[in-house]
């Protein structure tokens, strides 16, 4: 006869697992089901796992502009695209910086700039004044504020498809490799 749960089998003898003091285990028929149900209400995750980073084209990053209450708001700066829901009252519809979202406004923001006109990921003919403005805005704005969502697909590719040579994952800001496979 086997061992059951708290007695031997038959007798008064106490198990080993139900000594005074210690709780009597919960049988594996009820201990399976509560723990699928645990993890289905709250999945493992990694505390200090980034969210994985996107590869956005111009039509994928227009679909966040703001003008859908239900969607995030992004805009990309310097081919980094950012989630700037948390600053709504500045990106949303309506408010006042929502024409640089849903496109890379990296002109725009080294030229604080609005015209439609600027509101491009071109830098040609920036000046040096401009380019550190884009670059302390990117820094102490961007990067320090909203989380970074993903990349443009220019960043990463040419016009025809071709792989940029100048892009390198290392050097840039919250891509991890490892974290996209």
């Amino acid at each position: 006869m086997g061992v059951g749960w708290g007695r031997a089998a038959g007798g008064s003898r106490p198990n080993s697992m139900a000594g005074p003091g210690r709780r009597r285990p919960l049988p594996l028929r009820v201990l399976v089901p509560v723990l699928a149900l645990a993890l289905a209400v709250s999945p493992l995750r990694s505390p200090d796992r980034d969210p994985p980073v996107r590869l956005f084209t111009e039509e994928d990053l227009a679909r966040y502009s703001g003008k859908e209450e239900d969607q995030p708001i992004y805009l990309a700066v310097k081919g980094v695209v950012f989630d700037v829901t948390s600053g709504k009252e500045f990106y949303g519809r309506g408010a006042p910086y929502n024409a640089l979202t849903g496109k890379d406004s990296t002109r725009g923001v080294a030229k604080m700039s609005l015209d439609p006109a600027d509101l491009t990921h071109d830098t040609t003919g920036l000046t040096t004044e401009e380019l550190k403005s884009l670059d302390d805005i990117f820094t102490n704005v961007y990067k320090a504020k909203y989380p970074i969502v993903g990349y443009t697909s220019r960043r990463i590719l040419n016009e025809d498809g071709s792989p940029n040579q100048n892009f390198k994952p290392e050097d840039q800001p919250h891509f991890n490799i490892r974290n996209e496979f």
